[in-house]
């Protein structure tokens, strides 16, 4: 089978065919990577596009001397975090349309308790949730490592920042998740006072 990086090359030379080879190979990868930081289906995909014009635009920038997936993968990450900017708003997650991790399809298999498939359900959905609220940066971070499953060195290929740097900001995100869980848990505590006192 052809590397993506002999496909690049072969893309940079004008060969069509290749560069639609890496579209077909990176597409999953790249949606997957957007939707999660973007959190909205129709955007992610529009994003998506955006990436793929942007590598098409500026494959003459790619050394191929280097791996070509994190190449693509910072454009993704650098893409879906100018989406969010322009936004400027959060928008929630449709939870139905998350793309599992490999962690929940080789879990969901094994659960038949219906109680703990609805309390992991709502789990996921509280985490996604809080996920949407973070910083760009750190929603970035926590997507590469926990939602794709790259290790520490591969998010600081894709991110062009040191590995140290990957850990401290993976660090400082699953700190202020766990802050924003713990205040999403509060305010659910204090409605369900308010409407117990009514």
């Amino acid at each position: 089978m052809t590397s993506d990086e002999l496909l690049a090359i072969k893309s940079l030379d004008g060969d069509l065919g290749a560069f639609e080879e890496l579209v077909n190979r990176f597409k999953n990868r790249v949606f997957a990577l957007v939707y999660r930081i973007v959190g909205q289906q129709q955007e992610a995909e529009d994003v998506t596009q955006e990436v793929f014009l942007t590598v098409y635009e500026k494959l003459y920038q790619y050394d191929t001397s280097k791996n070509f997936a994190p190449w693509i993968l910072r454009i993704a990450t650098n893409a879906s975090i100018s989406a969010l900017r322009r936004k400027k708003k959060v928008v929630l997650l449709n939870f139905e349309e998350t793309y599992p991790s490999n962690y929940e399809l080789n879990t969901v298999a094994f659960s038949t308790d219906p109680h703990l498939m609805f309390e992991r359900k709502e789990l996921k959905n509280e985490i996604a949730s809080a996920i949407m609220k973070l910083p760009e940066n750190y929603r970035a971070v926590i997507t590469l490592r926990y939602n794709l499953d790259l290790d520490n060195q591969e998010i600081a290929d894709i991110l062009g920042i040191s590995r140290e740097n990957v850990e401290v900001r993976i660090h400082r995100a699953r700190k202020a998740l766990r802050k924003i869980i713990l205040q999403q848990k509060e305010e659910r505590g204090m409605k369900h006072e308010l409407s117990a006192n009514r």
